[in-house]
């Protein structure tokens, strides 16, 4: 077939100039047939913003930003205000958690957006749809003419051009939808309109363009009208010429054609189709996965709760209580870091503050006894967050737990419920919930506890070193120096282990990587520059020295925090000689951050995995017969000894200084731990592991629970909680008579 057969072209106008008064020959509304007719939702498909750079024929082209698209914008704070459950329309919380609830929100944001195009752009917002249409009603109440032009395209010229899925088989009316590549064909007829404005000479023109495939054959619709009255168009009554001639239809073909054919190999384009319909799925993955996150939390700790109602409170002694308060208290102190202010959580700790620094002054407190009235302002606060959320959970009507799956019974079980769930004898290959939770939730708690317990011994650390420099510090306190080095290469070797464990948990090292690294490129050039001056001058000035130093530690200590550095980057920049019982910050350049999957290697692990036999009882519950070999009995006895050496000379100084430090009596307790099992390792060769008759049953669990849709406005009764303590004291000591 020939252009004119493959891309067919009819044509009408309206004009009131030629017409009774406030009426056009073919319609008087113009503008409105673009906003209702053209544009209607079951004809068109919606095109994403795109940015196109260089096109076909190597012509540069306006590029399209999405930033630049307000619906983006206003798609990511819908997405976060039912995130946040802060959308004052939507105040039913029972509404929460469904998709179909942000897609309502996305269509009224959109609008119209993205199924149009035309002089504004390739895919026109629904405020620049709405002007264009503004504009062609003006210049038609003008006396302009205004073309209703209808382009029809064969399929097989459309398959031929790349503008039709290869793989699509028409299945009648409607079935054209989401095999044609809308950028490709907006582009094509955006260049064939340019040259038939051009060619029939108008001044500026404003039109609107549409691809509609809900018929059976693929139409673009076109509103095209000139905003200034041009010579060359202009009739001898003073309006507009009417229909396009068959001049103007040729360049519009041929710009179209020409367009399709430089663009016939440009595969990339069909991709690009689908970039709105991907968009919208990332969001509501976005909100559904966070829905799911925060709902799953609570439906596990529901799930895990005693049926006595009267035994839900933090600060009980129930056993059948202490796996529930540590998954509110996880609960609680993620809310506290991720939205503090909703939560009412700054408001409270800052009373906290105000109340430990007027009472420092007024009782002259020393630091240690001030830090010790915030941990425990703070205790105070987690504790009524925590009951505040069991008196929302009491107020959920029983009808509507009705979930009850494998899972939800292993994650709200207390670890002596999985131990004692775990298979006597498990075939080969398969796969037992129960172990895998058991293990999984094991490796997160040591990692966390290690985790910490590095950060307080950091910050010994740090306290002790900045009052050696100003002199507050003599020699017999040396101890403690060592005993702080010890405990935090221990924790620090052991989070590491249980970081190669997780290592799939964490997805956002690159980031962390990436944050790190202008404070590695600074301290690289700080230590060139440095060691140049020293080569020059043959002189080293040791509180330039001191001061690298000191930012060289702080600096791997955040890596090791943000998970991009390990014990390794540690010891390369320390020298701790235990022999000796010396240690000082080398002098070295900074070790570059690190993933995980770099720096987690399998020699390191070898290294590190043996130093907490004695926290592996649960892992191989109720197999007496775990067998440790020589090597591994070695390391884990040699870290026990030197804890143990540096812990006693530890003890002996806070005694004699009449002091008290609660991280050496932390240390002592699992020192004490290592010690039973240290020796069973030594003799017999075996590790010592947990039995049945280490445990005594428990109350039983609620089990049934809440569906995962449901979500509770835990932020608001967790404000509510903290600000009306005075409130919440009588309602429980009511509940405790009751």
């Amino acid at each position: 077939m020939g252009m004119k057969q493959d891309i067919v072209i009819k044509s009408e106008y309206t004009n009131n100039a030629r017409s009774h008064s406030g009426k056009g020959s073919r319609g008087s509304s113009p503008g409105q047939y673009v906003m209702s007719y053209m544009t209607r939702e079951d004809a068109t498909e919606v095109l994403a913003p795109v940015r196109m750079s260089v096109a076909a024929g190597g012509e540069d082209y306006p590029a399209y930003d999405s930033a630049a698209f307000t619906r983006y914008m206003a798609r990511d704070q819908a997405t976060e205000r039912l995130i946040s459950k802060d959308d004052e329309e939507l105040l039913n919380a029972e509404e929460y958690g469904s998709p179909l609830v942000l897609k309502h929100k996305f269509r009224k944001i959109d609008k119209l957006a993205g199924r149009a195009f035309g002089r504004g752009g390739i895919s026109l917002t629904h405020a620049e749809l709405n002007r264009s249409s503004e504009n062609i009603q003006n210049a038609f109440d003008e006396g302009h003419s205004v073309q209703k032009i209808v382009l029809s395209f064969t399929e097989e010229y459309l398959r031929e051009t790349g503008v039709l899925d290869p793989k699509f088989v028409h299945k009648g009316r409607g079935s054209y939808k989401g095999h044609v590549d809308q950028l490709k064909l907006r582009h094509a007829v955006m260049n064939g309109v340019e040259r038939m404005t051009k060619t029939g000479r108008f001044i500026n023109p404003e039109w609107v363009g549409t691809i509609q495939l809900d018929t059976s054959h693929v139409h673009v619709h076109i509103a095209l009208t000139d905003t200034q009255f041009s010579e060359s168009r202009m009739k001898s009554d003073g309006a507009d010429r009417g229909k396009i001639n068959e001049r103007e239809k040729a360049m519009l073909r041929k710009g179209i054609h020409y367009s399709l054919e430089d663009m016939r190999q440009l595969k990339s384009f069909h991709g690009q189709t689908s970039v709105e319909r991907r968009n919208v799925v990332a969001y509501v993955k976005d909100y559904a996965y966070a829905t799911m996150q925060e709902n799953s939390s609570i439906q596990i700790l529901v799930a895990g709760l005693p049926k006595n109602k009267k035994q839900w409170r933090y600060g009980t002694n129930q056993k059948a209580m202490k796996h529930s308060n540590a998954l509110a208290v996880k609960i609680v102190e993620k809310l506290f870091a991720d939205d503090p202010d909703k939560s009412g959580y700054n408001k409270a700790m800052q009373a906290v503050l105000d109340y430990a620094e007027e009472s420092s002054i007024k009782n002259k407190l020393n630091d240690r006894a001030k830090k010790k009235l915030i941990k425990e302002g703070r205790e105070r606060i987690i504790e009524r967050s925590v009951n505040g959320l069991y008196k929302m959970l009491k107020g959920i009507d029983p009808a509507e737990l009705t979930t009850r799956t494998t899972m939800t019974d292993i994650q709200s079980s207390s670890n002596e419920d999985l131990a004692k769930a775990l298979k006597q004898t498990t075939q080969p290959g398969t796969f037992d919930p129960a172990a895998f939770a058991l293990r999984v939730r094991g490796y997160n708690e040591r990692q966390d506890v290690h985790t910490g317990s590095v950060g307080t011994f950091y910050s010994l650390v740090t306290e002790y070193d900045m009052a050696k420099v100003s002199g507050l510090v003599d020699d017999t306190a040396h101890v403690m120096r060592l005993f702080y080095e010890e405990e935090l290469e221990f924790h620090m070797g052991l989070a590491d282990k249980y970081r190669t464990f997780l290592s799939f948990h964490h997805s956002k090292d690159v980031e962390s990587v990436q944050r790190m690294v202008p404070r590695f490129d600074s301290l690289v050039s700080r230590y060139q520059d440095i060691a140049k001056v020293e080569r020059e001058t043959l002189r080293v000035d040791q509180r330039v020295r001191d001061e690298y130093t000191r930012d060289l530690r702080a600096y791997t200590f955040e890596c090791f925090q943000q998970g991009v550095g390990s014990l390794k980057e540690w010891r390369a920049i320390t020298d701790y000689d235990r022999e000796e019982g010396t240690v000082k910050t080398r002098f070295v350049l900074p070790v570059r951050p690190k993933t995980r999957a770099e720096n987690l290697s399998p020699i390191h692990f070898d290294t590190v995995k043996a130093w907490d036999v004695h926290h592996l009882g649960l892992d191989y519950y109720n197999k007496p017969d775990v067998r440790i070999d020589t090597k591994n009995t070695l390391s884990f006895a040699s870290v026990f000894e030197s804890r143990k050496r540096r812990a006693e000379a530890a003890e002996i100084y806070v005694k004699g200084t009449e002091q008290n430090l609660q991280a050496l009596e932390f240390a002592k307790r699992d020192i004490r731990d290592m010690e039973e099992v240290v020796q069973k390792a030594v003799d017999e060769g075996l590790i010592q592991t947990v039995t049945l008759e280490d445990w005594s049953s428990e109350d039983e669990r609620q089990l049934y629970t809440l569906s995962l849709d449901r979500s509770l406005q835990v932020a608001r009764q967790v404000r509510q909680s903290i600000e009306h303590v005075e409130m919440m004291e009588q309602e429980e000591q009511e509940e405790e008579l009751g």
